[in-house]
């Protein structure tokens, strides 16, 4: 169990990388100009993280934690599950944006897409296709074309709401496999 002190310390960091991210990619964030934007010491920074992308894997995997124990908790298998999901999405906003134009596209829409409720709706939406690898490639092309939706939402600004963009994917996902 984590310290107080060691959570502020982290969160500093994820803060300053997050902020960093908006302006320059991963490739191009040193640890010392992360740690400047901290304002913590470099051996601080090695304690924790042998990287930025170690630090950027756990930011990712703290926000799809919370994401996911958000929809645990909604429990709606229906359209309100996946507007829930993109409540909360745009509710971080400015930090999804970051994480959704930082990490690679398809592990980022995997993750997003294979989150057990989201996966639930979908696999109701497609139903009982008899060929396990055309619901595959149904599963495969509604991922992806959702998640371009998303990030498209994501990225604008006073675009449609969690609950325009939900129903959309799932009409667009009914209409796949027709």
């Amino acid at each position: 169990m984590e310290n107080q002190r060691i959570r502020i310390t982290k969160s500093m960091l994820k803060n300053a990388l997050l902020d960093l991210l908006e302006n320059q990619p991963i490739g191009k964030i040193t640890v010392y100009s992360l740690c400047e934007k901290a304002e913590i010491n470099r051996t601080t920074f090695y304690k924790y993280y042998g990287s930025p992308y170690e630090l950027l894997d756990e930011i990712e995997t703290d926000y799809f934690s919370e994401l996911e124990h958000r929809l645990t908790e909604s429990s709606a298998e229906d359209s309100d599950g996946l507007a829930s999901a993109l409540r909360f999405l745009e509710g971080e906003r400015k930090n999804w944006r970051v994480l959704i134009n930082t990490v690679h596209d398809e592990e980022f829409a995997q993750r997003l897409f294979n989150l057990p409720v989201i996966r639930r709706l979908l696999d109701h939406n497609i139903g009982d296709i008899p060929v396990e690898s055309q619901r595959d490639y149904i599963r495969l092309f509604i991922c992806h074309g959702g998640y371009a939706i998303i990030r498209q939402w994501l990225n604008k600004n006073n675009g449609e709401t969690p609950e325009e963009i939900a129903a959309l994917i799932l009409s667009l996902s009914k209409n796949a496999i027709m």
